[in-house]
């Protein structure tokens, strides 16, 4: 339609001229003036054929750009030397190429798809992305070069059809996520309008933690509770999440008093105001407010004096402490500056309070400290080494790591998801029950492996 109403409306401006006045203009000393005739609607198709192997570069833009010229034309200039020449013909071409397909029996349009085709590969990028450009929003695009373009290795390129072309389905899309190779076409895909339960959760599942961000933030996404839940449980280490999380449409039952124990607190304040969750829910972040209040992590009453605000920290701080036990205890004990939460592992632990049930309420309660220093406790491993294996994201190591640290192997697998972030697609789970999935040799050899890059303080 456009080139259509381009051609009307540069008719009605031209002045008809004879085939030989529009020749001799063709054979012109003066660029200008061969210009003029390759941008003419009138001009036969020989004379702008003649034009596309000009001298001149500007000349042979104005070919490219002309809803006139012969297909035969278009094709020689999809080798033409400069890009510029090229990246016209492509933005033409793109607006013609609806409908068409790989399997034209018509001379002229398979010509014409031949043409758009070489194009897509160009070997300058800007050529490609204006392809990608054109192309984006049309419903009928042909699909092979809509599959050559939502592959390419530049995200120019892909992006725009990741992001918007209706062309690909769900299927595409997913071996294309499956395939990624970190160039971002995981976060173009994760905007895309109504993104479905099978494609948010291979998104999630992966580590592109910019992509899960753009998942999160799409308002249209639709994101199954559970997989919601998994993005909260890893969300601590990632504040780009938080935002979009406190102002998801919909939150899993659970979700706000998970949420309210990691998030800023002009965060919480959303939380409080969202209209969907219920009384109870409510009560349960307004409880973890007042805890991370007590605790001095942040302070609503910002008018009190400062040693007063540490006084009653103390305070609360010691009244909470009293009457618990295990866990518990270590996460509000009063004389939290004086210790590290490593030497309340060990003094638990000391205690025969640091079981399996104590590291599952530490993970829980989203106590992550506790819960890593329990770790290197129980296996009799460094911090340090618990750090290194952990901070590999690799499910092996966080296995072998629980499995030395005496815990149930169905417990190792929260630790992939909650300490290790371990895509959850990617978790190794127990075999026969709750046996660990690796072999003695295997977990050992995995320990050993990191325990001696602790050692060495390799990075």
């Amino acid at each position: 339609m456009k080139g259509f109403l381009q051609r009307v409306f540069t008719k009605r401006r031209e002045t008809p001229i004879t085939y030989e006045e529009a020749k001799e203009m063709a054979g012109s000393p003066d660029a200008n003036i061969r210009s003029k005739v390759a941008q003419r609607h009138d001009a036969k198709p020989e004379i702008l054929y003649y034009l596309a192997n000009d001298a001149d570069s500007s000349v042979r833009r104005h070919i490219a750009e002309n809803h006139a010229t012969p297909v035969q034309a278009d094709v020689l200039l999809t080798d033409d030397k400069d890009d510029s020449v090229r990246g016209s013909l492509a933005e033409k071409i793109a607006h013609l190429s609806e409908g068409l397909s790989p399997n034209e029996t018509d001379k002229l349009r398979r010509m014409t798809y031949e043409a758009l085709d070489k194009l897509a590969r160009d070997q300058a990028v800007h050529v490609r992305q204006v392809i990608s450009e054109t192309l984006k929003d049309i419903a009928n695009a042909p699909q092979p070069i809509i599959q050559q373009l939502a592959r390419d290795t530049e995200s120019v390129v892909c992006g725009p059809v990741l992001q918007y072309s209706p062309v690909l389905s769900e299927t595409d899309l997913l071996e294309i996520i499956e395939a990624s190779s970190g160039r971002g076409s995981l976060s173009f895909i994760s905007r895309r309008r109504n993104v479905g339960e099978k494609l948010a959760d291979a998104i999630a599942a992966s580590s592109d933690k910019d992509a899960i961000s753009h998942l999160l933030g799409n308002k249209s996404a639709q994101i199954r509770e559970e997989t919601l839940d998994q993005l909260i449980d890893r969300a601590p280490d990632y504040p780009e999440w938080h935002e979009p999380l406190v102002e998801r449409p919909k939150l899993p039952p659970t979700a706000a008093g998970k949420l309210a124990r990691f998030v800023a607190e002009n965060l919480i304040s959303v939380l409080e105001r969202r209209k969907d969750i219920k009384k109870d829910q409510l009560e349960a972040v307004r409880e973890v407010v007042q805890r991370r209040i007590a605790s001095g992590e942040f302070d609503k009453r910002e008018e009190a004096p400062a040693d007063m605000r540490k006084a009653k920290k103390k305070d609360v701080d010691k009244k909470t402490a009293k009457g618990k036990s295990g866990i518990e205890a270590a996460a509000t004990d009063g004389d939290v500056e004086e210790e590290s939460t490593y030497e309340k592992a060990l003094a638990l632990h000391a205690k025969g309070k640091l079981t399996d049930k104590d590291v599952a309420k530490a993970l829980a309660a989203n106590d992550i400290k506790l819960a890593r220093a329990a770790l290197a406790v129980l296996a009799s491993i460094s911090p340090d080494a618990v750090t290194k294996v952990l901070n590999t994201h690799s499910a092996k190591g966080v296995v072998s790591l629980a499995w030395k640290a005496g815990l149930p192997a169905d417990l190792a697998v929260k630790i992939q998801v909650k300490l290790g972030h371990v895509p959850p697609g990617q978790t190794l789970n127990p075999r026969g029950g709750n046996e660990y999935p690796l072999s003695e040799e295997d977990m050992n050899w995995q320990l050993e492996f990191f325990t001696g890059m602790a050692t060495v303080g390799l990075r």
